[in-house]
């Protein structure tokens, strides 16, 4: 099942960070698309030395068009290493659809990229206040039936290094085989680190405020 759809990030009033989502669409192979939305993506913080996991969450309330959605205020302390995991919903069926399934099932198709004010495979922030680095692979997910076995980003490692503020952003892309070939590729978060263009499309582009305290 292929997955295709864009949320667009902003800022509004210089602090509080909105994104538009649009349809994904489905595809089925012999069957017609059908389209589907992310209007939620949650990022939960879990201290890997014990603690109470928070949670943060980018909403559209009421999805492609009308309203803007916004995301919550990541706060983490300084000196602190988490696991991160991240999760995908349409919130606007009842009951809500958990996407992160899909993903996890098409591991070799999409890869997700931590950028911002951030130190780690696709982001070379100087002073970064936080480091990434991915805690998983496709063969978490199922088998690793195409090329290596590559991060996919639904579970990471982000450790807070100094007390201050910037931004995180997440953005996931789909990246299906073009011509019998892979699209996904070890080299993918360099070449977005150096500022390069990456095959595939955009399913996910949600921007964060982050404080580190």
């Amino acid at each position: 099942m292929q997955m295709n759809c864009k949320m667009i990030v902003g800022w509004l009033g210089g602090a509080l960070l909105v994104a538009s989502s649009v349809g994904c669409e489905h595809d089925d192979g012999d069957h017609d698309h059908e389209s589907e939305i992310i209007s939620t993506v949650e990022l939960t913080f879990t201290p890997a030395n014990g603690g109470d996991p928070s949670v943060f969450k980018f909403t559209d309330p009421d999805g492609d068009g009308g309203m803007s959605g916004s995301s919550e205020t990541i706060t983490l302390s300084a000196g602190t290493e988490y696991q991160m995991t991240v999760r995908f919903e349409n919130s606007l069926v009842s009951p809500p659809e958990d996407l992160t399934g899909e993903i996890k099932r098409e591991a070799e198709e999409h890869m997700i990229f931590v950028l911002g004010d951030v130190a780690g495979p696709a982001s070379v922030a100087a002073a970064a206040l936080v480091d990434h680095a991915y805690a998983d692979r496709e063969s978490d997910y199922g088998t690793n039936a195409v090329g290596d076995d590559l991060p996919v980003g639904v579970v990471n490692t982000i450790t807070a290094n100094f007390a201050g503020e910037g931004e995180l952003r997440l953005v996931l892309r789909h990246l299906p085989e073009l011509n019998d070939a892979p699209q996904k590729s070890a080299a993918l978060p360099q070449i977005l680190a150096d500022g390069g263009d990456l095959p595939g499309s955009v399913d996910v582009d949600v921007l964060f405020k982050l404080v580190v305290e």
